[in-house]
């Protein structure tokens, strides 16, 4: 019979010896995860399987590494300890292993063993989502997000954009709707040090522009200013407008910008040669909007076309 074993059993026995060996006596006794308490004392036990008949009850004695330092365990029965951890200030994480020292009797002789345990994580659960004030909004509005465990650096992400957010308090943040286009159902998030939270589904609405004309009339080579509004502050990066028409001739003028901050802009339209048709008003996350135009001849502006003139607005 070959008595030889594998480099590999070889080495995941030396692994797991390391870890705690290969059949740990050691037995974790506490779950991966405890509700935060007001004492902020949380208890972390363990118990012990004697290492065969030949180890001595009495001896035996165990530690507890938490986060790199090494605290006595309180011994409640031959093979029952526990060690009562003082969460620090927003620690929501901690990560321990155990340590225990018995005698044995090999051969005749009393022998000093040792024996450590696996890296073992316990969760202090302090922080939860109860969801959305309202999970729909318009661009630019203010929603609120409750729940448990909030703090300041903690912010919402809607499809990877992260939004304005201001803390209110532990129970409470607001945010405010970025502008996002691609339909209107959008991946929410709370990003945390302490670990991102999944917040569904959250439903943009498109909002829509406000003009100050309904339709625009002009001879060829007049002017007319069309003034733009929407409800909300521009972002930070602005809005840029994309207008368009299907009468390009007729209707002359310069690309559309509400910036950082601004609830309004203004731009000259200009009439080229005579024509009828609309005008096309398109944003990311806003309704489109259409103006109907319409150009007439006039004895003055039948070559406006060949100088858009809002060089002088």
């Amino acid at each position: 019979m070959n008595n030889v074993k594998s480099p590999l059993v070889i080495f995941l026995c030396v692994a797991t010896f390391v870890g705690g060996g290969c059949n740990s006596m050691i037995v974790n006794d506490t779950p991966a995860q405890i509700p935060q308490n007001g004492s902020e004392i949380y208890t972390i036990a363990m118990s012990i399987n004697p290492d065969g008949t030949y180890s001595i009850p009495n001896s035996y004695s165990a530690r507890i590494v938490v986060d790199g330092e090494i605290h006595k365990m309180d011994k409640n029965s031959d093979f029952a300890y526990s060690y009562d951890y003082i969460r620090s200030a927003d620690q929501h994480k901690v990560n321990y292993y155990y340590e225990v020292d018995y005698r044995k009797k090999v051969n005749g002789n009393f022998r000093q063993k040792f024996e450590r345990s696996k890296l073992y994580s316990l969760t202090i659960v302090n922080r939860y989502v109860v969801g959305f004030e309202s999970n729909r909004g318009v661009p630019g509005s203010t929603v609120t997000l409750l729940g448990r465990g909030f703090e300041k650096e903690d912010y919402v992400e809607i499809d990877g954009v992260p939004c304005e957010t201001t803390f209110v308090s532990p129970n409470s943040l607001s945010f405010v709707v970025p502008i996002l286009g691609h339909g209107n159902r959008h991946h929410a998030k709370l990003i945390s040090d302490n670990g991102d939270i999944g917040l569904g589904i959250f439903q943009i609405d498109r909002v829509p522009f406000h003009a100050n004309l309904s339709s625009i009339n002009l001879e060829s080579g007049e002017k007319q200013v069309l003034v733009i509004t929407i409800n909300f502050d521009a972002p930070q990066e602005g809005i840029e407008i994309d207008a368009t028409t299907n009468i390009p001739d007729s209707v002359i003028m310069k690309d559309i910008f509400i910036p950082a901050g601004a609830r309004s802009t203004s731009m000259v339209i200009k009439g080229g040669i005579a024509g009828s048709g609309m005008l096309y008003l398109t944003a990311a996350g806003f309704e489109e909007l259409k103006i109907p135009v319409e150009v007439i001849s006039s004895n003055e502006g039948t070559n406006a076309t060949v100088d858009d003139g809002t060089s002088d607005d």
